[in-house]
């Protein structure tokens, strides 16, 4: 899905883990909808030329 200010929820409280992520450099960003509550619901997150992706970013753990 494309990181648009609609698209994005208020994560206070929530288990939510999604992130705005960007495929070509790797930048990572808050997805919390209330950091961007001055921004109209059409604004699009821009990097590297592109719309970021929200994502779901799970960190997992193994034994060497």
């Amino acid at each position: 899905m494309k990181a648009i200010v609609k698209n994005l929820k208020d994560q206070i409280l929530t288990r939510d883990n999604k992130i705005m992520y960007c495929p070509y450099c790797g930048a990572e960003y808050s997805a919390n909808k209330g950091d961007y509550w001055y921004l109209p619901e059409n604004h699009k997150f821009i990097c590297c030329d592109a719309t970021m992706d929200l994502v779901v970013k799970k960190t997992s753990y193994s034994y060497c």
